[in-house]
């Protein structure tokens, strides 16, 4: 059957959207290093790789078995080994958990809590400053 069935396009679609995404991040981390030459600027990317590879890998290797049904479970196939992989991988390199960690740390540094009880983004608190500032201005123009 010419291009398989549809849940397999679609599954295919995913996986080639998953990998594309993550070479891009491997790609543009690798630009990052040879730009800063220096890893300690880059420890938030090369953390981010490290949590995410193993996800991809599970995700990528769930899909190929389920698409292949009983005969993907089989040793004739090689996902369930990847699974495996997948999990050993979450591992190898200290657990993927620790990795997030080093991402949190490493993203939320650059920002501090808010001082009211919302953040300056809240909608109606912003609505509130923009009419203390520019109140007059709109009364004056809708009359």
């Amino acid at each position: 059957m010419e291009g398989g069935h549809y849940f397999g396009r679609g599954g295919a679609a995913t996986d080639l959207a998953e990998i594309e995404q993550f070479r891009l991040l491997v790609l543009r981390t690798a630009w990052l290093i040879d730009k800063h030459q220096d890893y300690r600027k880059v420890r938030k990317d090369i953390a981010a790789i490290k949590a995410l590879m193993p996800k991809v890998l599970h995700d990528v290797t769930a899909r190929a078995l389920h698409l292949h049904g009983a005969h993907g479970y089989s040793n004739e196939m090689p996902f369930t080994e990847h699974l495996i992989q997948s999990f050993a991988m979450g591992l190898a390199d200290g657990p993927t958990e620790v990795h997030k960690v080093t991402v949190a740390k490493q993203v939320l540094r650059d920002y501090a809590p808010s001082e009211s009880l919302f953040p300056a983004y809240h909608l109606p608190s912003a609505r509130e400053r923009a009419l203390a500032k520019y109140g007059d201005t709109l009364a004056q123009a809708s009359s």
